[in-house]
């Protein structure tokens, strides 16, 4: 018989069907929302998870921007007796942290790290030619017109332009215990040996590299030097000139000769040292020569080269090389060189690595720019010699 038709028969059968409904419908509400509570669960733990994450992140790339170059410009106060050029200091010396000290070890700059002892320092100089007393000097742009390939290829590098007014304090500051010194600078009337001597100063006791205003990087600093020969390298020149089988200049007292347009150095290599002395010695021979004080003096561009120049430089970086190689008996044993040479801590360049783009020495001059290249003198004048000596005009070529 259908069930609808006695219904109270089946009364209890019923009533635990529908208990059995409630407690299954209960027991699948709870699963439910212990599923939801999981789930919320699980979702809070990687909100905090990736919260902390971010904040690793955020402190990493905090720790590495805060070692990111940040520019300081320093301006001299231009006196009516002290003329000064504009100094510019770029202080990009970043200080280690984790995070920036895995990026200089990852792959892309790995062949970068600087571990030769030579600072991370680049070195300019502008002194003014000639100023008259009530005078302010201002120089003019152009001849700084290749500064920024030296700020643009080297960017972790602290570069500063020199200018009369921090020279004369970076003497007194340094040097002001030395009277001979201090004298010296403080009355030598050339500023091309003004800047040859300043330059001298500056690397003894800050290393760094040191270029001329005409002068363009054309190679990072941190490449100059191959890695396997970084940790051996104190001091690295470059030739300007390369007699071979060529004549003889007139200004040039060498077959080979050393340019000191471009230096790089360790601070504290005794080749300075020497070159002081050097120094010192050439403006008391050329005072007792002529018959007149220093500040008097008016010495010729031949004059100049031997006693601040590329001559007296020559001189003494060689003496330096036969300490390290007696075999080594004139600087012409250095001709012809094809590959640069380390000679104990010296790294000595062929001629294109500082004197490329030359019309003798056997310098690229072809429009090129040579792998050797390191970089590129423009010659762009000279104030070494008075009427006696070559001119701006003339000085286009050592």
């Amino acid at each position: 018989m259908p069930v609808s038709e006695h219904p109270g028969s089946n009364a209890p059968s019923l009533a635990h069907s529908f208990s059995s409904l409630r407690a299954l419908l209960a027991a699948h509400s709870t699963r439910r929302q212990s599923r939801v509570y999981a789930l919320s669960c699980l979702a809070l733990g990687m909100l905090v998870a990736a919260l902390w994450v971010y904040g690793g992140l955020v402190r990493d790339v905090t720790d590495f921007t805060r070692t990111l170059p940040h520019p300081q410009v320093q301006s001299s106060t231009v006196g009516q007796s002290k003329p000064s050029v504009i100094t510019v200091t770029v202080t990009a010396t970043p200080s280690p942290t984790p995070a920036l000290d895995a990026w200089r070890h990852s792959s892309h700059s790995a062949a970068a790290i600087d571990n030769t002892g030579i600072p991370r320092k680049i070195w300019q100089i502008m002194l003014p030619k000639r100023v008259l007393q009530n005078q302010t000097w201002i120089s003019d742009p152009a001849k700084l017109k290749d500064i920024p390939s030296w700020l643009a290829l080297n960017p972790d590098y602290e570069y500063n332009l020199i200018g009369q007014d921090r020279g004369d304090r970076f003497v007194r500051q340094y040097f002001g215990d030395n009277p001979r010194i201090l004298s010296t600078w403080e009355k030598m009337p050339n500023v091309g040996q003004k800047s040859d001597f300043l330059r001298y100063l500056i690397l003894s006791v800050e290393g760094g590299v040191y270029s001329d205003t005409d002068t363009v990087a054309l190679k990072p600093i941190d490449f100059w030097v191959p890695p396997h020969l970084k940790d051996r390298v104190r001091l690295v020149v470059g030739l300007e000139f390369d007699r071979r089988d060529g004549p003889m200049w007139a200004d040039i007292l060498h077959e080979v000769q050393f340019c000191q347009w471009t230096i790089a150095a360790a601070p504290g290599h005794p080749v300075f040292k020497k070159m002081i002395s050097r120094i010192l010695t050439s403006l008391d021979d050329l005072s007792a020569l002529h018959q007149v004080p220093l500040e008097s003096l008016k010495p010729t561009s031949k004059e100049v080269m031997n006693s601040t120049g590329p001559a007296a430089w020559t001189d003494v970086v060689f003496e330096q090389l036969q300490e390290y190689d007696p075999s080594l008996l004139e600087p012409k044993n250095l001709s012809y060189m094809n590959a640069p040479r380390l000679i104990g801590d010296i790294y000595v360049l062929t001629i294109d690595g500082f004197g490329m783009g030359q019309k003798h020495s056997g310098s690229t001059n072809d429009g090129t720019i040579p792998p050797a290249a390191l970089v590129k003198h423009n010659f762009n004048g000279s104030w070494r010699g008075n009427k006696r000596g070559r001119d701006e005009s003339s000085a286009s070529e050592p």
